[in-house]
């Protein structure tokens, strides 16, 4: 794995974005489109928690 990719894993991983160590150790592997969305989703929630109050 060259450095770019070692660097954002690391970064999946210290932000919590991608937990499952499946989907983490084969960084050039094809995702399905469940686990983006997944990733997708986490970000969000993490920015725009779904149980802050709106004001």
């Amino acid at each position: 794995m060259d450095d770019q990719k070692a660097e954002i894993i690391r970064k999946i991983k210290a932000y919590g974005i991608i937990k499952d160590p499946q989907w983490l150790d084969r960084p050039d592997e094809l995702v399905p489109m469940w686990v983006m969305l997944d990733a997708i989703v986490r970000l969000i929630e993490r920015f725009d928690p779904p149980n802050r109050p709106y004001d």
